[in-house]
Formats: C-alpha cells, structure tokens, sequence
C-alpha cells in the first residue's frame, strides 16, 4: 500500500483514537503497509502519553513479527532449510535490532582465521579438534551456567557477543564455523543436551560444545545420558538436519518464555516452531 510520509504519519497519529472501530480500520491500514510503517510508529513515541507510546509499541511487534514470519515461511518451505538463515532469523525474534550480516562476516573471518591452523595432511578429527580449541579454549566460549535459561543464549548474536550460550547455540556456532572449513561436523540431538558429532574412519566421536569442545566416545555419551535421567538408544546419535537443530533451538527459547509467563512471546514463537516442524504456516493461519 503506497502511503507518502504525511499520510502515514496522519495514519499513525490516529491510534491515539478511542474508538474500537477506528482503532481496528487503523491498525488493517497498518498491515497493508507492513515492515515500512515501523519508523513512522516509532518516531510518534512520546515519554509523555505512555498509552499511547504503549499502543505504538505494541503495533511495531506485530508488525515486525509478520514480517519475521513470512521469512520464516520462506525458510521453511525449503527441502533442506539452511542452518544458518534460520539461526539469524530466531535472533531477530529475540533481538530486532540484530544485523545479521555483520555476525556472517564474523563468522567468515573466524573461519578465515582458523584455516590457518588446519594442515592438507591431517585427518576430519584433528581439524575439528583444532577448532574446538580456538572457539572454545582461545576465544573463551562456554556454557552459561550461571544464567542458563537467558534467552539470549538462544539467540546466536548475543552468543558470539558474550561468548555464552548453552549446548546447541554453541555447536551450532561450532557447525556454521565448520562449514566454511569443510570440517565433517554435525548436530546430535541426544535428549537433554546438544552434542557434536564427528564423521571419521573409525570409532564415532563427539565434542561437547557446553564444556569447552570436551571429547566424547560412545560409552562416554551412554554414560552421560544414563546420569541425566534417559535410557540410551543408538538412534540418539544419529546426525540431527537443519529442521530438527533449529526446532530443538525455537523449543528451548519457548520453554524458557514459559517458565518465565512470557505468554505473547510463547504463543508467537508457537506458531514458528510449527512453521518449521511442518514447512508451512499452522492452519488456522493458512
């Protein structure tokens, strides 16, 4: 819908209107002009009307939360989302105000980096070891056991600025990084905490991104899941997909928002969990 800037401001000033009516055919005429309309609500903010900022507000979330969710439905409805994509757009739903780009930048110059560290000559595991010493060891990531259930440790901007996070926002920093490295990495969703695996030629081996990049063997992660309370089944250690990694993020986060009564927070990121377990939008929605 192509409103010139009079018009738009003219429409944003009119949810100050009481009016049920004129609110609701305001707040229709907002959707139509969607993401583009955000500057203008925030630019009428005013410390001294605090319903009315309140209002602006809460029409900014909603629409930078559509917008969020079309680019999750365009995620989604890939065969094999990218990892990558998906991480950045659920840090937006925990931080709008995170460029994605620049932490893809970072995220070549770590790799860039650590190239340097890897030999022609060495094996999958050395080069994935040597990895997880730089992330871990020389850049200081770790589990955040202090604050575990912060939401921003599911959020991996604020994971690579505060080199915290919790066990699957690390391995898939750790995955990201490896990527570009052509390291054989991937996620391993044992139940209760996120591991890394390793494609090698001989005994499968795992790293533990929450404690530092610690190597595990399989009778180490039977032993870790049988003291965490689970049964150990062999299918555990399958490679988990992009789909089920980020899911298994969204789930997390949604828990927290959970334990914490976030309940708007819970019920929107309801609706992208679903978006990604399924590819599409939920029913009510399509």
């Amino acid at each position: 819908m192509g409103l010139d800037d009079t018009s738009l401001r003219s429409l944003v000033a009119l949810l100050d209107d009481e009016d049920p009516r004129s609110l609701d055919l305001v707040r229709r005429k907002l959707f139509d002009v969607g993401a583009a309309a955000i500057p203008y609500l925030e630019a009428a903010r005013t410390p001294s009307q605090p319903e009315f900022t309140a209002r602006l507000d809460g029409m900014a979330e909603e629409l930078r939360f559509q917008a969020l969710r079309r680019e999750f439905l365009a995620m989604a409805a890939q065969r094999m989302p990218d990892l990558e994509s998906g991480a950045f757009l659920l840090s937006r739903f925990v931080r709008p105000d995170a460029d994605p780009e620049a932490y893809r930048r970072w995220l070549d110059r770590v790799a860039a980096a650590a190239e340097q560290d890897v030999a022609d000559d060495e094996t999958a595991l050395e080069s994935a070891v040597k990895l997880a010493a730089r992330l871990f060891r020389g850049m200081g990531f770790s589990g955040n056991e202090k604050n575990y259930y912060d939401p921003d440790n599911s959020c991996l901007t604020r994971v690579i600025d505060t080199r915290r996070g919790i066990p699957v926002t690390l391995s898939v920093l750790y995955l990201l990084v490896a990527k570009r490295l052509r390291i054989p990495a991937y996620g391993v969703g044992t139940p209760g905490h996120f591991l890394l695996g390793l494609r090698t030629e001989g005994e499968a081996r795992f790293l533990d991104a929450f404690q530092q990049g610690r190597q595990l063997g399989v009778a180490e992660v039977r032993r870790m899941l049988v003291r965490n309370g689970y049964e150990f089944r062999p299918e555990y250690l399958r490679p988990c997909g992009p789909r089920e990694i980020l899911a298994r993020m969204m789930r997390n986060l949604l828990s927290v928002y959970q334990k914490t009564g976030a309940a708007g927070r819970a019920e929107r990121l309801s609706a992208l969990v679903e978006i990604v377990v399924t590819g599409r939008a939920p029913a009510e929605d399509a």
